[in-house]
């Protein structure tokens, strides 16, 4: 096997775990994460097939989370984030409230501008950091802190706006 020539399925064995779980942090769905899996793979494989890949793990990540972002924004309704795995000490109007206030900040990140959701997404969801955002991306450092405290400006007052409105 040569290097344009990789095992897609030790690709898959060693990145689904990961790809997967970016689909799910920013969908909130096994179902659409699992979608958005098979997605991420075969763009892989069509990208790979048209050029050299500098990098499997940052082609695959921004593909996870730009094409997550792509089948949120195109939902037609609300999806509800189910908890029923965790176990939680708070009572249920806690539980409600959290999870209204996760389905929001989904929403509101997957209506930034695209860049500002990507770094946004990546940042918090998959919690990494600027330049591995960066190198991501193929942006600069200084990019992805200046999307990123767009994104977080626009969404603190989207949350105060919100919050205007509920007390």
């Amino acid at each position: 096997m040569t290097m344009s020539d990789p095992d897609w399925n030790s690709i898959v064995e060693q990145y689904a775990e990961r790809v997967f779980r970016i689909g799910y942090r920013i969908l909130g769905s096994v179902h659409d994460a699992e979608d958005v899996s098979q997605i991420v793979f075969a763009e892989a494989f069509k990208l790979h097939r048209a050029g050299a890949v500098r990098s499997m793990t940052g082609l695959l990540v921004r593909l996870s989370t730009l094409r997550s972002i792509d089948q949120f924004r195109s939902r037609k309704t609300s999806v509800s984030i189910s908890g029923v795995d965790k176990i939680s000490t708070h009572g249920p109007a806690e539980e409600a409230a959290g999870k209204e206030l996760a389905a929001w900040l989904r929403q509101a990140a997957c209506d930034l501008p695209e860049q500002q959701a990507a770094v946004f997404s990546l940042t918090h969801f998959e919690q990494l950091e600027r330049n591995e955002v960066a190198a991501i991306l193929s942006i600069s450092p200084e990019s992805v802190s200046s999307a990123l405290y767009k994104a977080r400006q626009t969404l603190q007052s989207q949350l105060s706006v919100l919050n205007g409105g509920i007390s």
